[in-house]
């Protein structure tokens, strides 16, 4: 797209993935999630102890800010330690997870009935795409949960993983990693997401978000969340209508 010869980025939406276009709780990620992936590595930690492992990998990960240390290195750092093996046995072990044991948690997901619907009404308004997952999983945990909700072959232009990011929602260094990677101007952004502290907080980067409150999460006292506040907020049937209001209050921006 270019404006008297200027090239102009495109106008993207950002959809968080879990709580927002996947109908899932959290406790879906502190039960069963480690509780089946725990007997996988009971060659090398007993599966009592591995959530607790898990757990405190994926946090050091999290609150890595080092630019120079992908996310999968910085959980791979703190796991190994946890763990007492190597990188090079326990990877294997990972994907093995990933390719059999993950995929038979989908029966304890409702199904997404209107996710893809969403997503191809945006589209259709002109708009690219971004998944912007939380990225702590690897692509095919990532992909995987794409195709429960039916959004997995959509022309995605960017998706957070684990082996793509260095950096971990909240922090704003993640959205301006995707802005980078993608070539992005915020400005021209809508971050679509259940999550007050982990989705919103993209408005202080300069972009439009829209809280999507079927699975909503909001950890401040009281559910005031101080200075976050979305634009818009609704259900994820409702979003491409709230998408097309921010448009239209703010066309100047996406024109």
């Amino acid at each position: 797209m270019s404006k008297s010869g200027v090239t102009v980025p495109p106008k993207v939406l950002l959809f968080d993935l879990d709580g927002t276009l996947l109908p899932v709780e959290p406790g879906f990620f502190t039960g069963d999630y480690p509780e089946a992936a725990a007997p996988y590595f009971a060659e090398f930690i007993e599966p009592r102890t591995f959530k607790q492992a898990l757990f405190k990998s994926t946090w050091d990960m999290v609150n890595n800010l080092d630019p120079d240390l992908l996310n999968i290195d910085a959980f791979r750092i703190s796991f190994e330690r946890q763990v007492g093996a190597g990188w090079d046995r326990l990877w294997p072990v990972f994907e093995q997870f990933y390719s059999e044991g993950f995929p038979k948690l989908r029966s304890l997901v409702p199904e997404s009935t209107i996710a893809r619907k969403v997503v191809q009404e945006c589209l259709d308004q002109g708009w690219e795409i971004v998944l912007a997952t939380n990225a702590l999983f690897p692509e095919a945990a990532v992909r995987e949960r794409m195709r429960w909700c039916g959004v997995e072959d959509l022309p995605w232009k960017f998706i957070s993983t684990l082996e793509a990011m260095h950096f971990c929602k909240p922090h704003i260094q993640y959205y301006q990693e995707i802005v980078d990677v993608a070539g992005l101007d915020p400005k021209r952004c809508i971050m679509i997401g259940n999550d007050m502290q982990e989705d919103i907080v993209a408005s202080r980067l300069g972009m439009k978000t829209i809280l999507v409150e079927d699975f909503r999460i909001d950890r401040s006292e009281g559910g005031s969340s101080g200075a976050l506040r979305p634009d818009m907020r609704g259900t994820l049937e409702q979003v491409p209508e709230l998408v097309l209001k921010i448009y239209e209050t703010n066309a100047e921006l996406y024109r």
